[in-house]
C-alpha cells in the first residue's frame, strides 16, 4: 500500500490507540453481558479490519472468541496472510469451505461474476456465521469501520447485517495503527484493502478514491478534489437506506 499511514508513532500516540483498544474491548465486553451471550463470532477475511478486531477480542475472550474463515475458492495468497494470523491467535481460525454450497446456490439463480454475486455471497457467509454463533451462544461482530459506514461500502444484510460494529466510529487510519500495536502481521498491513468478494476487486479502485482522501473530507480539508467531493457525497446519499432502519407501513391503533 501507499505510505499511508503514518505507523511510526511516537510514545504518547501509542498510548492513546492502547487506551483506545481498551475501550472496545470493555464496550464489547458490555455488549455480550447485556445481551446475556458468552462470546463472539467473527468472519476472517484476511483484510486489516478483521484481522485487528480478531486481535482485540482473543486478546479479551480467548476462547470465547469463534474466528471463522470462510472461502468459496482456492486463494493461496491470502490464505497465507491468514496463517500468520492465526498464529498470533493461537489456532483459534476455523476453516469452513463453502465453495460446492455457494456454486449450487450460483447456478440455481445464474449469478454472474457481477456485484449481484459478491453481494449474495456476503451474505451466504452471514447466514454461516449466525449459525455458528447460535451454537456458540455468540454475537457476530462486523468489521465496518467509518469509512465504509459513511460511503455505505457493505453489503446490506451482509457484512452489515451484524449485532455489533466496534470500529463504526474508526476512521480506517486508526485501524492501521491499532493493528501496528496489536502485532498484525506484516503482509496484512500492506496489502490493498479489497472486500476480496471478487477476483482482484480493490476498494479504492471501485470507489474512485483513497481512504486518505475520504479522510481529509472528514476533517474538512478544503483543498481535498471537487471531482472526490462529490464523489463521497454521492455514495454517501445513495447509501442511506443502509444506515436506516427498516422503514414501518402505518399504525391502525
Amino acid at each position: 500500500m501507499a505510505k499511508w499511514p503514518n505507523l511510526n508513532m511516537e510514545i504518547q500516540e501509542i498510548k492513546k490507540y492502547k487506551r483506545l483498544i481498551k475501550r472496545i474491548q470493555n464496550w464489547i465486553l458490555k455488549n455480550i453481558k447485556k445481551a446475556n451471550a458468552t462470546g463472539i463470532t467473527l468472519g476472517i477475511s484476511g483484510g486489516i479490519d478483521s484481522a485487528t478486531l480478531a486481535a482485540i477480542c482473543y486478546d479479551l475472550l480467548k476462547e470465547n472468541a469463534h474466528f471463522y474463515y470462510l472461502k468459496t475458492k482456492v486463494d493461496n495468497e491470502n490464505e497465507k496472510d491468514i496463517k500468520q494470523l492465526n498464529k498470533l491467535l493461537n489456532y483459534s481460525i476455523e476453516k469452513i469451505d463453502l465453495g460446492k454450497e455457494f456454486d449450487s446456490f450460483s447456478k440455481k439463480f445464474t449469478l454472474k461474476n457481477d456485484w449481484v454475486k459478491a453481494n449474495a455471497k456476503s451474505r451466504f457467509f452471514m447466514t454461516a456465521l449466525y449459525t455458528k454463533a447460535q451454537q456458540t451462544n455468540s454475537l457476530v461482530l462486523g468489521t465496518d469501520n467509518f469509512n465504509e459506514y459513511y460511503l455505505g461500502y457493505f453489503t446490506k444484510w451482509g457484512d452489515g447485517g451484524v449485532d455489533l460494529l466496534p470500529f463504526a466510529n474508526l476512521l480506517k487510519s486508526d485501524i492501521y495503527k491499532m493493528a501496528k500495536i496489536l502485532s498484525v502481521p506484516e503482509s496484512i498491513l500492506n496489502k490493498k484493502p479489497s472486500a476480496n468478494l471478487l477476483d482482484n476487486q480493490y476498494d479504492e479502485d471501485e470507489l474512485g478514491f483513497n481512504y486518505a482522501s475520504f479522510e481529509e473530507f472528514i476533517k474538512g480539508n478544503s483543498a481535498v478534489n471537487k471531482e472526490i467531493l462529490n464523489k463521497i457525497k454521492e455514495f454517501h446519499i445513495k447509501t442511506e437506506h443502509k444506515r436506516k432502519l427498516i422503514p414501518k407501513g402505518p399504525k391502525n391503533y
